[in-house]
């Protein structure tokens, strides 16, 4: 069983790759926009192949996103990623560096033209993309998962956890949950949700 909100497949979906920081804060950002149908953290940008937490081997924090690119353009996510970090700041750790992960030459001309929009040469890297590792289970919607109701009642609408973390329904509401989204958005969206009086509830409480 999933979410209402998860009945519709668009016909067609792109997949977008930043690493900005730690990836607990993107993951909300991106999976509040109108358009943006799935979220996953891991890690990419380095060379091991086996990366972790705790052995990351040379990657970096990494948000993968999947969009409609008839709701949302590259372009602007793409924008948000710039808005979401410190162009022009130092990571004080490889892990937490910026990257641009391209996956074909359209994101590539996108990208390098953000570039020259800035007006000066921003500390992030455009590369190709060559491959993620999901981060482990207990990074994925961090936010949901730290609030039991709400994570309980969408966790058990799917048979795996990996199902539940490609969700649009967990993406959306974990964007709420981390202080994205308005509370007119989300008095658009909340009936396709499908949640019990309590979960919505605890959910506006979060954007009020």
């Amino acid at each position: 069983m999933t979410g209402q909100i998860d009945v519709q497949t668009p016909k067609e979906i792109e997949t977008a790759t930043f690493a900005l920081g730690c990836f607990w804060g993107p993951d909300g950002r991106f999976g509040i926009l109108p358009g943006v149908i799935r979220t996953r953290v891991g890690y990419a940008g380095g060379t091991g192949d086996r990366p972790t937490y705790h052995d990351i081997d040379g990657h970096a924090e990494t948000i993968q996103v999947d969009f409609d690119p008839s709701l949302i353009s590259y372009g602007e996510l793409i924008e948000v990623f710039w808005n979401s970090c410190d162009p022009f700041g130092s990571p004080y750790s490889s892990q937490y560096r910026l990257m641009i992960l391209l996956h074909n030459e359209a994101q590539q001309r996108l990208a390098e033209a953000s570039l020259d929009a800035l007006g000066a040469r921003p500390l992030a890297e455009i590369v190709p993309f060559e491959g993620f590792t999901r981060a482990e289970d207990y990074h994925q919607k961090y936010r949901l998962q730290n609030e039991p109701i709400l994570m309980a009642e969408l966790r058990a609408r799917f048979e795996t956890f990996d199902e539940f973390v490609d969700s649009t329904l967990a993406a959306r509401v974990n964007g709420y949950l981390s202080g994205w989204g308005s509370l007119g958005q989300l008095e658009e969206e909340i009936a396709a949700f499908d949640l019990s009086e309590y979960a919505e509830e605890t959910l506006r409480r979060h954007v009020q």
